[in-house]
């Protein structure tokens, strides 16, 4: 991390001081070497606008000399918004958000080690990895993760995210706001067409075409699954064309169903790693439960996966598979309840819904900068 910036308001110069110092003591236990940033002092009672002008200075269009940008903000208001629109969707720089007052708390360098892993990921760099057998790489693997979020007054959006390499950390990614008036229409043909330029992404990344995709769909129950016939038939078409297998897998964290293990008279939550293929699943289809996280209160929720479309036909692969791709998520240290594919997309859906409400910038389609 060797060419960055630093804003923050006048106010905030200790904290500021603080932010480097701490992240260059945090660094060391990743093996990372920090510069010192360009300092860029904001005036205490700076708009938003100040904010993002003065960002166009030194990220604006062809000006390309800096990797990312911290934001140390000592007001968390509308400047926050602005911000993620600019560097995500305006001008398309890498940039951090971090808050005054988490640099004055107990603890700071707990908090200095998670913005690094964030910016670390934002960089492109591996936090976590799984190590695959041969098998699996020899797949040649490509994984998606879906999901959409509504947006207030403009309709839906929906977050897709592709893998590019073959440890499943590097991404390709797309925003698509779809209109309500172009709602059914689009929704069906917009993820086909994401699956497609991710497949020309990934054979230029990799001088080769994916063998096998896994598509992760959450958002859609079992019950509207007649409404993605349209959308699979597109993908099965393509996914035929180029000779590739797939799975379609619809993802579901809202299950009534709770698993206890038993000891004498005593239940408690299941460790992490539950897997239950049979018993309490559909007869009818290939569904199965996965509890990847560890729960130490409250009963756990596992979460469903209703394999609903494909012909790749690896039914014991799919299941240590996805749990697997749960332990990578690359903006929390441990395991999450679904791929981390499905939790990047999420994240990109709520990003947009909740500040953006714009696109994702071309020249962020790689990577996950909106973390």
């Amino acid at each position: 991390m060797t060419n960055w910036a630093c804003f923050y308001e006048k106010s905030n110069y200790n904290d500021a001081e603080n932010l480097y110092n701490n992240l260059n003591k945090a660094s060391k236990a990743y093996g990372l070497k920090i510069a010192e940033p360009e300092w860029i002092e904001m005036n205490n009672k700076s708009s938003a606008h100040d904010w993002t002008d003065t960002a166009d200075d030194y990220f604006g269009e062809n000006k390309n000399d800096y990797d990312f940008a911290v934001f140390l903000l000592g007001r968390n208001d509308r400047i926050y918004t602005d911000l993620k629109i600019h560097s995500l969707c305006t001008n398309g720089y890498v940039s951090q958000v971090v808050k005054a007052r988490s640099m004055q708390k107990k603890g700071v360098m707990s908090v200095c080690s998670k913005i690094l892993l964030q910016i670390n990921a934002k960089l492109g760099g591996i936090s976590y990895k799984t190590i695959q057998d041969k098998s699996i790489k020899d797949t040649k693997l490509m994984v998606v993760g879906v999901d959409s979020s509504h947006i207030k007054g403009m309709g839906t959006g929906v977050a897709m995210v592709a893998t590019i390499n073959d440890s499943f950390t590097n991404f390709f990614n797309k925003e698509t706001i779809i209109k309500e008036e172009n709602n059914k229409e689009q929704l069906q043909y917009c993820v086909s067409s994401f699956i497609d330029k991710a497949i020309e992404v990934y054979n230029k990344e990799n001088n080769e075409t994916p063998k096998g995709i896994i598509i992760y769909r959450q958002g859609v129950s079992l019950q509207q699954k007649e409404f993605l016939k349209n959308e699979i038939s597109r993908i099965d078409f393509s996914c035929k064309n180029k000779n590739i297998l797939y799975y379609y897998v619809l993802v579901n964290t809202k299950t009534t169903f709770k698993f206890f293990e038993k000891n004498h008279n005593e239940f408690s939550n299941p460790e992490s790693g539950l897997l239950v293929i049979d018993g309490v699943t559909n007869k009818n289809f290939f569904e199965f439960y996965i509890q990847p996280q560890e729960v130490t209160q409250g009963s756990a929720t596992p979460t469903c996966f209703h394999v609903a479309y494909g012909n790749m036909n690896f039914p014991e692969f799919i299941a240590k598979f996805t749990y697997d791709l749960c332990h990578i998520y690359s903006n929390w240290q441990g395991t999450v309840r679904v791929p981390n594919v499905i939790k990047a997309a999420e994240k990109l859906s709520k990003m947009t819904a909740k500040y953006t409400s714009k696109e994702l910038n071309e020249n962020l389609e790689k990577g996950q900068a909106y973390l």
